[in-house]
């Protein structure tokens, strides 16, 4: 008989010590493939009409996080996935909460929506510049990021219509990559043969730099943002500045205006 308990007692707590289920982001993709279009432009209005999904993603980072809950995130990748979508979601919720507005920077006193408005996760309060400048960008220091996280804002990165995955991390910003350095918006070559850039990569110049050492071999020269974006450019862009090294480089006005759709129908999500 105490051996038929002691057996019922280990397989009872064997269950009980199964794996943890992976953080899920599926309520977050499927409000993304809803109310983003192809040019990552949001339909704030319908969203703010239906918001359970993004309510309840909201809630389960509130919930969990890598900090108090590692065991459901397999690796690095899964833990910088989380940490990007949810600065994503919470920038969603953040605009939602406060529309109509037309801009994120009328959101909070004295533009205080980056430093002072406090989102939860994982159980404890915490900034969008907390998230960014004291989890994302020293623990993970990934520059691709800067082409990923969106902050609203019409000059943003376009935000993608799918939540990012810890499986598929690194082929989804690499097309963050290409859709940002593509995109006329954020880079494009002047009449005068100069070079326009958005104000990001001003910005975090040095995340670029630094990531030289580690990831791409030895260059002659010290690097600089050019050397990080040519492998993403169009080809006619890239030959030129190979062929032009000291080219002019020219930082665009950074807009601040919401990433709203207008009056176009939001394009089938992919």
């Amino acid at each position: 008989m105490r051996r038929t308990l002691l057996h019922l007692f280990l397989l009872c707590a064997g269950a009980t010590i199964a794996p943890a289920q992976p953080f899920s982001h599926d309520l977050l993709d499927g409000v993304l493939r809803t109310h983003v279009d192809c040019s990552g432009m949001v339909d704030y209005a319908a969203l703010k009409a239906h918001p359970a999904s993004l309510a309840a993603y909201i809630d389960s980072l509130a919930e969990t996080s890598p900090h108090n809950r590692p065991e459901r995130f397999p690796d690095r990748s899964h833990e910088l996935a989380y940490w990007m979508n949810a600065y994503n979601a919470f920038v969603l919720w953040g605009v939602v909460e406060a529309y109509p507005v037309p801009s994120v920077k009328d959101i909070g006193i004295l533009s205080g929506f980056f430093n002072r408005h406090e989102f939860h996760a994982g159980g404890k309060d915490m900034t969008l510049n907390h998230i960014e400048n004291e989890i994302i960008r020293p623990v993970y220091q990934e520059p691709r990021i800067h082409f990923a996280i969106n902050c609203g804002a019409f000059s943003c990165p376009s935000l993608a219509q799918r939540a990012y995955s810890g499986a598929t991390l690194d082929a989804q910003l690499e097309q963050a990559v290409v859709r940002f350095t593509n995109d006329a918006k954020h880079v494009r070559l002047g009449p005068d043969g100069e070079l326009h850039l958005s104000k990001i990569l001003e910005w975090y110049s040095q995340d670029f730099v630094d990531w030289f050492p580690a990831e791409r071999p030895k260059i002659a020269a010290k690097p600089n943002v050019i050397d990080y974006l040519l492998p993403y450019l169009p080809v006619a862009t890239a030959a030129h500045l190979r062929q032009h090294p000291g080219v002019r480089l020219v930082y665009n006005d950074y807009d601040w205006a919401l990433n709203e759709q207008k009056s176009a129908p939001s394009a089938k999500p992919r």
